[in-house]
């Protein structure tokens, strides 16, 4: 069976795994004492909008190596990086054993494929990464079945958090029925490293198969995963523990050459008010926060750790990290109307049954587009004829548009970044 868990001097028991990774480090710092230091490396992965830096690794998940980075606050600190808050230097995701990750499966025809930095990987194959100092790209395949995209920009909401877009292909022959998509991150938050407070919230929301505490389940989508009690839709500041948070989402049925895609986030802030404004900022309700176990006294940075209790999960002080969900949104309705940047076009309606036009200063014409909102932003493609269908109806009096085309235009793989 699994050895139990080791008591630290908060009294709260370190995970096992966690334990592996402390004795791995300490004994790697023993070594490194008799061999010359390797010259300083470029942390390829490490991107950063200046208030939230994340280590993101080629295969999509998170923590990456940093041996020139500061050494992160509280006990237990790393030069690794994988969610870390700037202005304070707290991190997240890297401490003791790194299991932040995420999986892809098919229930219905039994594949899976999984990756994380130190809990585990199986079946899945990086395409291609791509990363400068603000972004990065992840491409990977799961077997023959999924192409897998994580896209990490800076959210142009609010700088406490980074979105995290996923597209999910069926690049294989059969269709997918039942897909899943489980993303896990151990939170390991300062003061005292291995002892946290954690709340999940939107648990009962549509796309939401399950939810739970232990950030050491497998990643594997498949694989049996404990669960919190069903039907409670939030779990506030559960701990304190070695505790983390554990998503599955089920998201529907994928035919072979489509693409199912949603948003997703990870972020951190000073405050839980201020982490909980960002994530109502882009509409996230489904969400888990991570928490320092901490009285409010002494310093919360100090590497020796500072006095537990719960002042941490009442503030959200000295750091509250945060990952959140939005599902896949549901085409259900789409306008046609003239483009958005250009306020002198006049939408000029044909009563014949020809299509409508957009007038310039009433001598040139353009042609319409068909618009959708999808997670608050607008969308825009040229009226006309696709190879999923004929995106505006041509009718007399206004045209209208075809939100089921527009659907399969943003399911395509040609279309779907453009979507999201």
């Amino acid at each position: 069976g699994e050895p139990a868990p080791a008591l630290e001097k908060t009294g709260t028991p370190i995970h096992p795994r966690n334990l592996e990774g402390l004795q791995s480090a300490e004994a790697d710092a023993a070594s490194a004492a008799y061999i010359p230091p390797p010259p300083p490396p470029s942390c390829p992965g490490v991107i950063s909008n200046g208030t939230v830096q994340l280590g993101v690794a080629s295969a999509g998940h998170l923590t990456v190596p940093c041996a020139t980075s500061i050494v992160s606050g509280g006990t237990n600190g790393t030069t690794a990086v994988g969610l870390r808050f700037v202005p304070n230097n707290t991190e997240a995701a890297a401490p003791g054993t790194p299991c932040e990750g995420w999986g892809v499966a098919s229930a219905d025809l039994n594949i899976t494929g999984f990756t994380s930095a130190g809990c585990g990987a199986g079946n899945v194959t990086v395409e291609s990464f791509n990363a400068t100092t603000t972004t990065a790209t992840s491409v990977v395949r799961v077997g023959n079945t999924f192409r897998v995209t994580h896209r990490y920009v800076p959210s142009p909401a609010t700088a406490l958090l980074y979105q995290v877009d996923v597209l999910i292909e069926n690049i294989g022959t059969v269709p997918v029925n039942d897909l899943r998509y489980t993303r896990a991150i151990d939170y390991d938050v300062a003061p005292n490293t291995f002892s946290e407070y954690v709340t999940l919230a939107g648990a009962t929301a549509p796309s939401v198969l399950r939810v739970d505490s232990n950030g050491f389940d497998s990643l594997d989508p498949l694989a049996p995963h404990g669960a919190l009690p069903t039907g409670t839709p939030t779990f506030t500041d559960l701990g304190p523990g070695d505790l983390g948070a554990h998503f599955d989402f089920q998201l529907g049925a994928l035919a072979p050459g489509r693409v199912r895609s949603f948003r997703t986030y990870y972020g951190a802030a000073a405050s839980q008010n201020a982490a909980l404004n960002a994530l109502a900022t882009v509409g996230v309700g489904t969400y888990s926060l991570g928490q320092g176990n901490w009285n409010g006294t002494g310093s919360p940075l100090a590497s020796t750790g500072a006095p537990v209790g719960t002042f941490g999960a009442l503030t959200g002080q000295p750091t509250t990290f945060m990952y959140g969900f939005l599902p896949p949104p549901v085409f259900s309705s789409c306008t046609v109307e003239c483009r958005s940047f250009n306020p002198n076009e006049i939408y000029t309606v044909d009563l014949l049954g020809t299509q409508d036009i957009c007038l310039v200063n009433s001598s040139s014409y353009i042609v319409p587009v068909g618009v959708l909102y999808r997670y608050g932003q607008r969308l825009q493609f040229n009226c006309g004829t696709y190879a999923m269908g004929t995106l505006c109806n041509v009718i007399p009096g206004p045209d209208t548009c075809n939100a089921s085309v527009y659907d399969a235009i943003c399911s395509s793989p040609i279309y779907a970044q453009n979507c999201l």
